[in-house]
């Protein structure tokens, strides 16, 4: 089997563009491992390369392959990007995530799954960003937090906290310069935030606590069925996420992304993932 390992676009690994890259790094060396060859590009490539992959049959590396022998892991999540796999897709490769299911990972749609498969996650609204001040009300609620309404974070200020009327103005003030229309007003839980990986349905899944780094794993087994609907839900295969634990031991989901870092715990989950993906091709 042929394998593309396509890496996540810079400006959405804010900070942590070596960790992102080796994760999909340590996941192929171990499918090689396996005797599967691989290739890697950067995402930002894929635009510029449309015409070699739709007309040659071809990698970028130029090996020839089939398409239904072709098997691409990919990180990328700019609309270009997306655009370019989905159209090998839709040729026969295998693509890990699928398309679908990393553009079901934008806010809006995210936050509609998740609560139509009635899975726990915060208070949570998509408001337009000029009528946020008018919507968002500190009556029955400690916090907020706001993030962009479209994608994760891309740089600081994209998600904040904030607790009076005060911080919101000085919030949306960063959303309003950067021309981002919509965010996401959830509602802040109090509690111990547990930082979750996971890979297919029973292949692999760990958990970590976010103020400690304790892995927890063994006592979190609410949260991996949860985190197991919640992939379904969005139609992941590699998948991470954050999630609250109350004092009253409720398991909230209040975030949930396609191919994490796993900075965590790099070494088994690539393991574990390219068994996964192995067991796929």
């Amino acid at each position: 089997m042929t394998l593309l390992g396509v890496y996540r676009e810079k400006v959405f690994s804010p900070g942590k563009v070596r960790e992102d890259a080796a994760i999909l790094d340590a996941t192929l060396q171990a499918l090689s491992r396996m005797g599967h060859t691989f290739h890697t590009l950067e995402a930002e490539a894929l635009g510029r390369l449309a015409i070699d992959f739709n007309t040659h049959g071809s990698t970028p590396a130029g090996t020839r392959h089939s398409r239904g022998n072709l098997c691409i892991l990919t990180m990328a999540q700019s609309g270009r990007a997306l655009e370019v796999l989905e159209a090998q897709q839709k040729r026969g490769a295998r693509i890990i995530n699928s398309i679908a299911s990393v553009r079901n990972c934008y806010r809006r749609p995210s936050v509609r799954l998740l609560e139509e498969a009635g899975l726990p996650i915060p208070r949570s609204e998509i408001v337009a960003t000029e009528e946020a001040e008018d919507r968002v009300s500190f009556q029955g609620a400690d916090s907020y937090w706001l993030k962009r309404g479209d994608v994760h974070a891309m740089e600081a200020g994209d998600v904040k906290r904030v607790g009076s009327s005060e911080e919101l103005t000085a919030a949306l003030s960063h959303f309003k310069e950067r021309k981002i229309g919509e965010i996401l007003v959830q509602e802040h839980v109090e509690g111990d935030v547990i930082k979750f990986y996971g890979a297919g349905t029973e292949t692999y899944f760990s958990a970590f606590l976010a103020s400690t780094g304790e892995e927890i794993t063994s006592v979190a087994g609410q949260l991996r069925r949860l985190a197991h609907q919640a992939a379904q839900a969005i139609g992941l295969e590699i998948y991470g996420g954050d999630a609250v634990v109350t004092s009253k031991r409720d398991v909230l989901l209040i975030d949930f992304n396609d191919w994490p870092s796993f900075s965590r715990c790099r070494e088994s989950a690539a393991h574990n993932i390219a068994g996964y993906i192995a067991g796929i091709i």
